[in-house]
């Protein structure tokens, strides 16, 4: 029920079990030497919220996040180049750097990205499916998402640097602003059926 603080590394291998659980009451802070790397899936539960500078990383296992997510240091998140998915499950906030790499696995995040605290980028580096389902999604630098199969961009964007996109096929639900070059890469179609912007100067 009280906090919950990992400020050394933390691994795992297959023959111990692998699968990394922490359920929680108070607040999880991980620090940025307490990274996390797994031989199985790692999975964020209970009530309290999570502070994380560290990272996590699996060999094609799940990553899941339950609750509010802050972060006070880059982020990257790795699932390997197999079949890991990513899920964020509710707000997502912190003027840091956040990398995804869910291989073939598939990118989810389900709360609001910055709504509170903007990211300083955001990148989803490896995916098949990327869904950004939030009400907002908010940088102060760049958003780059590849993927490929289907990326929806639900969340309402303002990117403060450049919007790129390459995917499969991407569907745009969400108004985008967006102060640096948007760019729209797909191997099939592209729905946009909200407003785009790009503001000034940004080419």
């Amino acid at each position: 029920t009280g906090a919950t603080t990992v400020t050394a590394p933390l691994t795992t291998t297959a023959g111990s079990g692998g699968t990394v659980t922490v359920t929680h009451g108070g607040l999880l802070t991980l620090a940025a030497a307490g990274d996390i790397s797994a031989d199985g899936a790692v999975t964020q539960a209970g009530a309290g919220a999570v502070s994380t500078a560290g990272d996590i990383t699996t060999t094609n296992d799940a990553v899941s996040l339950a609750t509010a997510v802050t972060l006070t240091g880059p982020v990257a998140i790795t699932t390997g180049a197999g079949a890991g998915d990513i899920t964020v499950a509710s707000t997502l906030d912190g003027g840091q750097a956040l990398t995804l790499t869910a291989g073939t696995g598939n990118v989810l995040v389900s709360g609001a990205v910055g709504s509170t605290t903007p990211l300083a980028s955001l990148t989803v580096a490896s995916a098949t499916d990327t869904t950004f389902a939030g009400a907002t999604l908010a940088t102060t630098g760049a958003l780059s998402l590849s993927g490929t199969g289907t990326t929806t961009l639900t969340s309402v964007g303002t990117i403060g640097g450049a919007e790129t996109v390459s995917a499969g096929t991407l569907l745009v639900n969400g108004a985008q602003t967006v102060t640096g070059a948007l760019a729209y890469t797909t191997t099939g179609a592209t729905t946009v059926t909200a407003p785009l912007t790009t503001t000034a100067g940004s080419g």
